[in-house]
């Protein structure tokens, strides 16, 4: 059986006590218990200079009714003290499909029983709690159990804390790794710490999670590094898994008790990190530190392997020009081969063009266009033939979007981007895309000329870029091609 306890931080000492007695509790009822600190609910005009982004720990709750536990115990009251009853309702009301409590008392809810002993309260209070879920998902009733407990969770020392958090920042920061090697050496740290259990899994691509565009939670999700019972579960970095089942890798009939947080750079989500729970999790900023050391190094390494992507683009670039002879196309505004924008040409005159127009109430359509089959019609067909399918294309962007910014930005792609007052505009381009196209497959004898496209509509925001919203674009084709 696994029950989730969703709390605010592991550094308010209330909450210590309540985990300490959640803790003895699931090893005395033989369960998996997994600790969900999600910090606090925050209202959507909170703004902290310091801590802009402390929304994005709030991300965990969503986890929480994500992961396939069999109930759930929720301290409403300390995750929503900072927020109105309709705020601490809506958070409630997602978890409706599972079974779950409230830790104390909350209208309208069933909450864990109250303990009526004054003696070590809060450790009595977490016990009770999870007893009572194990028997809210076996029986839809509480238990019948008074916890009378001794609770004798000793924590570490800070200063042993501190030495073990300054050793995995030295023995991460201060190496070079080779093909994602940093994910394997954070595994082999963690089993010389005597870490027995301890896994990060971390998205294909960062998810933007804002108040405006709440993050949809993905389907699949990849292990970086897994150990489980001391033994490392072997991958190649990129062994991809359904995020529901993130906890399915620890099950292997010996029950646990873990603590998870949620991985996050700026607005965007990253993914999972969940270690089990043990004496120096309890030091103050213990866990939010390894959880940091844990963002950065993974960031670095995510970074590293953009830069080699990048490098291996650019040499496939310049191999482009010296094979096709275009680099006047590249210098100046204009394609050679359409007369239309190119890629420097697009940039310059989409990014003048935002400037002047993307503001607060309007919106931006950004389309992506790739040619299916251009290579395909210049093996065959030699590149006279493809350059024409080019050509028509063009003449095709030309007609959906006329009074647009559009242009060829590499060899089979074209991007396009407008900005209206008015909402719902992506819709019209997607219908005159999907006319074009069908006219395009008709008129094409010898071959097919298709296009694959993503239309997509952004409201204004201060920080949202040009390559933000062509980037989100061309994920959103990724995924319809791999929808076919």
């Amino acid at each position: 059986m696994k029950i989730g306890l969703v709390i605010s931080e592991l550094e308010d000492n209330e909450v210590k006590k309540i985990c300490i007695g959640a803790n003895k509790a699931a090893v005395d009822k033989g369960i998996t218990l997994v600790i969900m600190p999600g910090k606090y609910l925050v209202n959507n005009d909170d703004v902290d200079e310091k801590h802009p982004y402390k929304f994005q720990n709030t991300a965990l709750f969503k986890y929480a009714t994500k992961l396939g536990f069999d109930a759930v115990v929720i301290d409403i009251e300390r995750i929503g003290k900072n927020v109105a009853i309709l705020k601490k309702e809506a958070l409630l009301k997602s978890f409706f499909e599972i079974p779950f409590l409230t830790l104390t008392e909350q209208e309208g809810y069933v909450a864990s029983k109250k303990i009526m002993s004054d003696h070590g309260y809060l450790e009595q209070q977490g016990y009770q709690a999870i007893c009572d879920a194990v028997s809210y998902a076996e029986t839809g009733k509480l238990s019948n159990e008074e916890p009378s407990c001794v609770f004798s969770f000793i924590e570490e020392s800070e200063a042993k804390a501190l030495s073990v958090i300054s050793d995995i920042g030295t023995r991460l920061f201060n190496r070079k790794f080779e093909d994602e090697g940093l994910y394997k050496s954070m595994g082999q740290i963690n089993t010389e710490l005597g870490v027995k259990n301890c896994g990060l899994f971390l998205y294909d691509k960062k998810i933007r999670n804002t108040f405006k565009h709440p993050w949809e939670f993905p389907d699949k999700i990849k292990i970086k590094s897994a150990i489980v019972d001391g033994t490392e579960i072997v991958t190649d970095n990129n062994t991809e898994i359904d995020t529901d089942g993130i906890l399915n890798i620890f099950e292997n009939g010996t029950p646990k008790v873990l603590v998870a947080s949620n991985i996050f750079v700026g607005q965007y989500q990253l993914g999972l990190m969940i270690t089990e729970f043990n004496p120096r999790i309890l030091i103050d900023n213990y866990f939010d530190s390894l959880v940091g050391i844990v963002t950065i190094t993974s960031r670095v390494s995510y970074l590293e392997t953009e830069m080699e992507k990048t490098k291996k683009e650019l040499l496939e670039v310049q191999e482009e020009l010296a094979r096709d002879d275009s680099v006047l196309d590249h210098i100046g505004g204009q394609d050679y081969l359409t007369g239309g924008l190119n890629r420097r040409g697009f940039f310059a005159k989409a990014y003048d063009y935002l400037k002047e127009n993307f503001e607060a109430g309007k919106y931006a359509v950004v389309a992506y266009i790739r040619m299916d089959s251009l290579k395909k019609i210049n093996d065959v067909y030699g590149h006279n033939e493809g350059d024409q399918a080019v050509r028509e294309v063009a003449e095709i962007l030309d007609i959906v979007f006329k009074d647009c910014i559009h242009g060829r930005i590499r060899g089979d792609e074209f991007a396009a981007i407008s900005v209206s007052s008015e909402e719902g505009m992506a819709e019209n381009f997607r219908e005159e895309m999907s006319s074009q196209n069908a006219a395009l497959l008709d008129r094409s004898k010898r071959y097919i000329n298709y296009l694959q496209y993503s239309v997509c509509e952004f409201s204004y925001e201060d920080n949202l870029s040009l390559r933000e919203m062509l980037k989100e674009t061309d994920e959103s084709l990724q995924r319809v091609k791999g929808n076919f």
